[in-house]
């Protein structure tokens, strides 16, 4: 390649003069009009470059504290590139430690910084409730529909005890409480309600017949489909449902579950899978003996989700899909849906990291235990 330096018309001299030296410059002085020659390297140089951004006082100060507390394992990082990714490596092989291989539930781990949770939530109306009190945080995320189908196994569970479906669905209810978030039955029958039934899933036919025929007009077979005694055996039968509203109360009453001594007995007169289900009962029963009051994922914020990390049905009918497609297009028209259901800000104190991962072991053994019930009893 030539190359000359030389401003142009620099060649004439004012002067008349050669601005150009009589004798040959030494090397380290000499023009640099010439051929140019440019470095050659060897093949095994790598000609790809990485650029890594510094992470931010705040971000390497909290990685620290987390391996530090020996929460994490520094084994768990195969190679340090920067504090995000040691961060990264430890939470996720904390996880997989804790985590058993899941078929029914479809929840994932996201590791997120303040700036990817607002982008996230920047459409949402209650974006500006969000208050950082972390640097990072632990999101979870269902990215598609995991809908499961009772059918023939709540027949079944009905045979082997009067009480056995609706303490399936009791615990099921109470170790979604204390974990992430799961669709029962008569969460559908309640979207149902909102849909058709002016929000009262408790309402009679009575009570809604003039609400459908404003809506279907005076053909009485298509208003037969959509009142409460055609469509609640459907959706949520009386043993499926979470519990009853107490008139006399005002308050929410949830049904109670068979207790430890109840499922052992029943445990002994029964082979299986309905054997098996009832050790997982007594298993996940304990858990959540252990779990308390408290939520093993402690929320710092949740926007609207609009997956939950398992769906339960009690039969497939044209009404669940009804109920799903006016769902999704709800959050079609809109920008409120998201599919994380929550985002969870990391402790900062040794004494609170070591508690936050001992919640994370417990929350995961539930959800590992839930996943099995659930495998049990839906197809």
């Amino acid at each position: 390649m030539f190359f000359d330096p030389r401003p142009a018309g620099s060649e004439v001299a004012e002067t008349g003069e050669c601005w150009q030296p009589a004798r040959i410059a030494t090397a380290r002085h000499r023009p640099p009009n010439d051929f140019l020659t440019l470095p050659a390297f060897d093949v095994s140089v790598s000609t790809n470059a990485v650029m890594h951004w510094g992470a931010s006082p705040s971000h390497a100060a909290l990685v620290a504290s987390h391996f530090g507390s020996g929460a994490l394992r520094a084994r768990d990082v195969d190679e340090f590139q920067s504090p995000g990714q040691a961060m990264s490596s430890g939470v996720f092989g904390f996880i997989k430690r804790h985590q058993a291989e899941w078929t029914r539930l479809g929840l994932n781990f996201v590791l997120c910084d303040v700036e990817a949770i607002r982008e996230q939530i920047q459409y949402s109306c209650d974006a500006g409730e969000f208050e950082p009190t972390s640097s990072l945080y632990l999101g979870l995320e269902v990215d598609s529909e995991q809908l499961w189908e009772f059918g023939a196994r709540a027949h079944e569970l009905r045979q082997a005890h009067p009480r056995l479906l609706s303490t399936v669905i009791a615990l099921i209810n109470r170790a979604g409480g204390r974990t992430v978030w799961i669709r029962t039955p008569d969460e559908f029958l309640g979207m149902f309600a909102q849909w058709f039934w002016d929000g009262d899933p408790n309402a009679s036919d009575e009570d809604v017949t003039k609400e459908l025929r404003d809506r279907f007009g005076d053909d009485p077979q298509e208003i037969a489909r959509y009142v409460p005694s055609a469509v609640r055996p459907e959706l949520c039968p009386q043993d499926m449902d979470a519990g009853v509203w107490s008139r006399k109360r005002l308050r929410f009453i949830p049904h109670r579950a068979l207790g430890l001594a109840s499922l052992r007995r029943l445990r002994r007169f029964q082979t299986g899978w309905v054997r098996r289900l009832c050790l997982e009962l007594e298993r996940l029963t304990l858990l959540l003996r252990r779990a308390g009051c408290r939520r093993q994922f402690d929320w710092g914020h949740r926007p609207e989700s609009v997956y939950p990390a398992c769906s339960l049905i009690s039969q497939d009918c044209e009404h669940i899909s009804e109920i799903l497609d006016s769902h999704y297009e709800y959050f079609n028209s809109g920008s409120d849906g998201s599919t994380f259901l929550g985002f969870v800000p990391l402790a900062e104190t040794p004494d609170e990291i070591r508690k936050q991962y001992a919640d994370w072991a417990l929350g995961l053994s539930i959800l590992n235990c839930l996943d099995r019930v659930i495998a049990l009893v839906t197809r």
